[in-house]
């Protein structure tokens, strides 16, 4: 993003993934250069007991945490009223009017959310905690008796409230900033997407980390705080097991870094060195280089290696010669060039936003169901079903939940391939439309839709074919009314497409199968083409099973 100074602070700014760091390793060990000052940060003396504020030490956090997914298995989350908390803000935080204080084990939260929102923003920053740890390589000096402060309001008239109870003018367009000398971060939902809000959070906590540990971001490049703070924020949280995945590379919710960066390089490419030199920049283009350097565990040694270096070099403004250096010693430019060009190169997003809107929850892509610009919600999937699946390291990178059984298994590449996805209706029964869509071409598709829970239908009419609706049985729509959910399963024929609706329980399934005839030519779109989710005129969920 950007940097201003107002009222003497520094702001790192944010919409809001890194792949992470462990402790430092010297690299050729030298006095660090004469560089600017740091920022003035508040002092951080001794930090007095407060009666209704109890110590970190006294808060629970225990997080299960296996590679870059986060479980909590106990998090406290204390309310703690106009009491405020000892936080690495000193005492330049204020009450605001409306406002409470919230602590978890590592995070102070002030915000005009009620009390179950307080814990639920608070649990996600104890899951992300450890990944900021691994991410910058250390804990924070003085976090056994202190916390990050994280301000968190429900809206920006309330969000400027509590900024000039602070001494903060809000003059800034985003939904998130974090102040450099306060050494806090302040947020809004400046959109209604949840992944969204989410993700604004997580990205400001990463600055506030990286502002906590050395007292500013400015002694490292801007596509590195910034590409990390959105590398570590492309996430999937699973609302069930309330699991965080964070450092996703390829996953469907918007904004992808990922799909819009390989889109921008197909477009115009460009070179590691342009990015390093800042002759390219964009959030798309941090995110790839940070993804990169991360992606294997070589580079990602010296990747650490470089950061931990300029890290000790602390230069103010004055980091852009010792990090040229650094990357030149580490990895050798030409050679860099090649690799990150080969590496783009061979890279494919698995999803391409298309049309409003979509969260992901775990596996399953919840529509807002009124498109903006077309006839559905529609988020692409570029898994065409005549091709075999190519699992990899970077292909959709996130746990997913077992098979529902009203999906048959998938099979791309074979003969007669098989697709299909799960529909839920329970956000809003009855109503409106949602399924798939085959052979996509931009808005071209052949359709495979449930309508309003009660008829299927499948449509070849955009590529020449023909249209079919079946009405389900009322024993059918009974038997999908306990979970509401139906599942579809699409196979390719030599002739035909057909597909079959299940729902009810694995053990007592009701089904009903139809089919449409296809031409060579349309058979060969259907296996050559992406395939789509689609829904309108409802909150639908759609979990997709191409691979």
């Amino acid at each position: 993003m950007m940097h201003s100074a107002r009222n003497g602070q520094a702001a790192v700014f944010a919409l809001a993934v890194t792949l992470i760091a462990q402790a430092p390793v010297p690299v050729n060990a030298q006095p660090a250069p004469a560089s600017p000052a740091l920022p003035d940060t508040p002092a951080l003396p001794n930090v007095p007991a407060l009666p209704n504020v109890p110590a970190p030490s006294e808060t629970r956090a225990e997080i299960l945490t296996s590679g870059r997914s986060s479980t909590p298995r106990s998090v406290d989350v204390i309310p703690v009223g106009q009491s405020i908390p000892p936080t690495y803000s000193g005492d330049l935080l204020r009450n605001a009017p409306g406002f409470s204080w919230y602590v978890s084990r590592h995070y102070a939260l002030q915000t005009d959310y009620d009390a179950a929102r307080a814990e639920h923003l608070l649990v996600l920053l104890e899951l992300a905690y450890p990944h900021y740890v691994e991410l910058f390589g250390s804990e924070l000096p003085g976090i056994e008796s202190r916390r990050m402060a994280v301000i968190y309001a429900s809206s920006i008239d309330s969000l400027r409230t509590v900024l000039l109870a602070d001494g903060i003018e809000w003059n800034f367009g985003g939904g998130g900033i974090t102040y450099e000398r306060f050494n806090a971060a302040f947020n809004y939902p400046s959109g209604s997407l949840q992944y969204h809000q989410r993700y604004i959070m997580l990205h400001e906590a990463a600055h506030l980390y990286q502002i906590c540990l050395k007292g500013t971001t400015m002694t490292t490049p801007w596509w590195y705080y910034e590409g990390v703070a959105d590398t570590v924020a492309h996430h999937v949280w699973d609302e069930t097991d309330r699991r965080l995945t964070m450092s996703v590379v390829d996953k469907p919710t918007v904004n992808n870094w990922y799909d819009q960066g390989l889109e921008q390089y197909r477009a115009s490419p460009f070179t590691a060195s342009d990015i390093l030199a800042g002759r390219r920049g964009g959030r798309d283009l941090g995110f790839l280089l940070v993804t990169y350097l991360s992606a294997d565990p070589d580079r990602l040694r010296r990747f650490r290696l470089w950061r931990d270096e300029l890290f000790r070099l602390n230069l103010y403004g004055a980091h852009q010669a010792e990090s040229d250096r650094l990357i030149d010693e580490l990895f050798g430019r030409e050679r860099l060039d090649a690799d990150f060009k080969q590496w783009l190169d061979g890279r494919t997003s698995t999803f391409h936003y298309v049309d409003w809107g979509w969260e992901q929850d775990a596996d399953t892509l919840i529509s807002y169901g009124w498109p903006q610009t077309g006839e559905y919600s529609q988020t692409d999937i570029r898994t065409p079903p005549g091709e075999p699946a190519n699992p990899g390291p970077l292909v959709m990178d996130y746990p997913r939940r077992p098979r529902s059984p009203l999906v048959e298994p998938s099979q791309r590449g074979a003969d007669e391939p098989v697709i299909g996805c799960l529909v839920g209706f329970s956000r809003t029964p009855h109503a409106g439309v949602a399924g798939m869509g085959l052979g996509v071409r931009d808005r071209s598709f052949v359709k495979v839709l449930i309508h309003e829970q009660k008829k299927l239908i499948i449509d070849a009419t955009a590529l020449g074919g023909e249209k079919t609706e079946l009405a389900f049985s009322d024993e059918f729509v009974l038997a999908s009314a306990p979970r509401m959910e139906i599942g579809l399963t699409i196979c390719i024929a030599k002739d035909r497409l057909e597909v079959t609706a299940r729902t009810g329980t694995a053990a007592a399934p009701s089904q009903v199968t139809a089919s449409i005839p296809i031409t060579t030519e349309m058979r060969d779109r259907l296996l050559r083409e992406p395939v789509a989710v689609l829904s309108r005129d409802g909150r639908h969920a759609i979990t997709p099973y191409v691979d």
